[in-house]
C-alpha cells in the first residue's frame, strides 16, 4: 500500500472519533438544546459565523494563490457565497446582541 491509501484509511478510522468529540463539545456548549433566550441564540449564530470564517477563508486563500484552477472555480464561488452569508448573519447577530444588551 502506498502512503495516500494509508492516509485515507487513517482518516476513515479517526473520523468517527472526531465526530464523537465534536458532538460532545456541541452538547457541552449547549448547541443541541433550544436557545434559552434571544441572547443565547445570537451568541450561537456569532460562533457559527466565526467557525465558518476559520473553515472557508483558507480555501479562498488557497484558490487565489493557485490562480483558481478550473475544477476550483465553482467550488470557490460556492465557498465565497457561504462565507458572505455567514458573515452577514454574524454581523447581524452582533448588532442585534448589542441592541439587546444596550437598550436605548
Amino acid at each position: 500500500m502506498n502512503r495516500s491509501v494509508l492516509t485515507m484509511l487513517l482518516a476513515l478510522g479517526v473520523a468517527p472519533a472526531v465526530a464523537w468529540m465534536v458532538y460532545r463539545l456541541a452538547r457541552g456548549l449547549g448547541f443541541l438544546e433550544p436557545p434559552s433566550d434571544k441572547q443565547h441564540e445570537h451568541r450561537r449564530t456569532i460562533i457559527v459565523a466565526l467557525y465558518a470564517l476559520v473553515l472557508f477563508l483558507p480555501v479562498l486563500f488557497y484558490g487565489f494563490e493557485k490562480g483558481w484552477p478550473r475544477a476550483w472555480i465553482l467550488f470557490g464561488i460556492a465557498t465565497g457565497l457561504v462565507l458572505a452569508v455567514c458573515a452577514v448573519a454574524g454581523i447581524w447577530s452582533v448588532i442585534a446582541l448589542w441592541k439587546l444588551r444596550h437598550p436605548e
